[in-house]
């Protein structure tokens, strides 16, 4: 019953922390998101404010997921898959905040979910990397990973996202 108590209280603090970080969330954050969508940024304010929930959240909850920027805007971010945008490496790395903490090494005893990202053996066994035998905590192998099912239409397997928290 305890163990019950702790996962409802982190449920609770991870859904009031997506409500503080949209509330911070600043002008540039909401242009960003309706240039990366596509979209007018105050069609998406008021769009978001309509339903009651962050832009973000309106957004992935509307079309599944954010598409990459163009290509023109993709850049190497340091640790990210060489050429992704800069909105997927953003997103890349907030799914390793909230899923290891920035630990390569990290493993959930339960499910048995590795590495940076937490994959599962058998998901990290669907990616290129994992068929190609690179380690799940080789941390650029996880980045390229999260980026080919983030490309796929697979960012609903994590947990942060179907919490609207990246």
């Amino acid at each position: 019953m305890p163990m019950r108590r702790v996962v409802l209280a982190t449920l609770v603090a991870m859904s009031l922390l997506s409500v503080v970080k949209a509330a911070l969330a600043s002008e540039d954050d909401v242009t960003q998101l309706a240039a990366d969508s596509g979209k007018d940024p105050e069609q998406l304010r008021a769009a978001a404010a309509t339903v009651g929930v962050p832009p973000r959240q309106y957004l992935l909850q509307t079309m599944g997921e954010l598409p990459p920027s163009p290509p023109s805007q993709a850049v190497d971010t340091p640790g990210s898959p060489a050429g992704v945008s800069a909105a997927l490496a953003r997103r890349i790395e907030c799914l390793v905040h909230y899923e290891s903490g920035g630990s390569p090494t990290a493993v959930n005893r339960s499910s048995g979910a590795a590495g940076l990202l937490q994959f599962l053996p058998s998901t990290w066994k669907s990616t290129p990397q994992g068929r190609q035998g690179l380690s799940v905590f080789d941390p650029s192998a996880a980045r390229a990973a999260a980026a080919w099912m983030l490309a796929q239409g697979r960012a609903r397997e994590w947990t942060p996202v179907r919490m609207g928290l990246c």
